[in-house]
């Protein structure tokens, strides 16, 4: 174990495959590694009652045309067919699996857009890796008060980009005694959530944070089998 400032970091750096790794190992129909990937998603939005997930869910295909560049045709599509049932094929980070999504746009749903979704076109290559896995959350640390869960929390994501393993050490450090928001996945519930954490190294142990993180291939969130959408 090293120590990096704001939180005690486990690596293992022998044990990474290389980058990649969810491309080479799953076929993706029509190729690529380029999809729309959801950021955000509205409660009782199209995209949330299809089932889609925030932060792990790349939209890669439409009605069987593979998404695999930078354009309107996704929301030409969805403006074509608001209230008609659209075929979706998406890949997720978190399973290593593509499956097939049925989503039916609608601008009566209550709120913005047609799929009420936010998204972002960009690679899921090695998108699996990029997670920080919770530990040894002390009592009465910054990472106890903002509810952290040692050993089944992972941040999955931050207001800021997140593409490499010193990101989040650096967005910690720039937030010493200012409040940071993350987005933390529960490999227990299943679920992802909001959390807002003060990093602040004089709290009174280890760390701004009092936890430990652990990167690398060993600190993965442990895939689960899919449950169905609900009707």
């Amino acid at each position: 174990q090293t120590t990096h400032r704001g939180a005690a970091l486990h690596t293992h750096p022998t044990a990474q495959p290389a980058m990649g790794g969810s491309a080479s190992t799953l076929e993706v129909p029509g190729g690529g590694t380029e999809g729309y990937h959801i950021l955000k998603l509205h409660l009782n939005s199209p995209g949330d009652r299809a089932g889609l997930e925030p932060f792990f869910d790349f939209i890669i295909a439409v009605n069987g045309v593979r998404l695999n560049e930078d354009n309107d045709h996704l929301k030409k599509v969805c403006a074509e067919n608001i209230d008609k049932p659209l075929q979706l094929l998406v890949f997720s980070s978190k399973d290593q699996s593509v499956r097939q999504v049925a989503l039916v746009p609608s601008n009566t749903w209550g709120g913005s857009g047609l799929l009420g979704v936010s998204i972002r076109f960009c690679s899921f290559e090695g998108a699996a890796e990029n997670v920080w896995h919770v530990l040894d959350v002390q009592p009465n640390s910054p990472a106890a008060a903002a509810g952290l869960i040692s050993n089944t929390d992972y941040i999955v994501a931050a207001d800021a980009l997140l593409d490499s393993s010193d990101d989040l050490y650096m967005l910690i450090e720039k937030h010493n005694m200012k409040p940071l928001r993350l987005y933390v996945y529960n490999s227990d519930q299943d679920r992802c959530r909001e959390v807002t954490i003060t990093p602040n190294d004089a709290w009174g142990g280890d760390g701004s944070l009092g936890c430990g993180i652990g990167f690398g291939y060993l600190h993965r969130i442990p895939k689960k089998p899919r449950q169905a959408a609900p009707p």
